[in-house]
């Protein structure tokens, strides 16, 4: 099958990936525009890995305010270079990242973050209500890791939903932008005001 320009434009657009890329991806699925984005997504994913070590000097501070004025976040991400930092799709980004803190009001980054005396708290609870349950030792501590980690993710940035799409995470969204970047990316800071 013969890939048009029109294809890997559209395709260019939906996921900012680099022209070999999308027109591989194109290849692969036969013209499927849905495979090849899965495609693309799951290239861009791995690229985070591999530049996850790099050092990030560069970034911005971004802010929302919702339309009643009554609530907002202040965010900070950094990347690796001035450029992207400077790019209006990079901007774009930290706006929509800004906007979930505000509308999603997480409390941690990422599950690492949590207070360890607050993840045993909440440990001994959910033993206690797991021991209720009568199961054997193994299943109870499945149960308890996943009740944790349900709790906790539920509190976390980039364990939450993405207010934008439902169907990946804020560490998904962050891992696909650093492969359209090609630079390291991460979220710093973040606050949430409301009155």
């Amino acid at each position: 099958m013969e890939i048009t320009a029109q294809q890997v434009k559209a395709l260019r657009e939906k996921t900012g990936a680099g022209v070999a890329d999308v027109k591989k991806a194109l290849e692969e699925s036969k013209g499927d525009m849905e495979k090849a984005f899965g495609f693309i997504e799951r290239k861009l994913g791995s690229v985070a890995i591999k530049k996850a070590t790099r050092e990030t000097g560069a970034g911005v501070v971004e802010s929302y305010i919702h339309s009643n004025g009554r609530v907002g976040a202040l965010v900070e991400i950094f990347c690796e270079t001035d450029f992207v930092a400077r790019n209006p799709l990079f901007k774009e980004f930290a706006h929509d990242i800004a906007l979930h803190v505000a509308a999603m009001s997480p409390v941690y980054i990422s599950l690492d973050a949590v207070p360890p005396e607050l993840w045993n708290a909440e440990k001994s609870r959910f033993q206690e209500e797991v021991e209720k349950l009568g199961k054997p030792a193994a299943i109870r501590d499945e149960i308890i890791d996943g009740k944790l980690k349900s709790h906790f993710g539920a509190l976390s940035l980039l364990t939450q939903p993405f207010v934008k799409d439902q169907n990946k995470t804020v560490g998904e969204h962050l891992n696909e932008s650093i492969g359209k970047f090609g630079e390291n990316m991460k979220i710093g800071r973040f606050i949430r005001f409301e009155l």
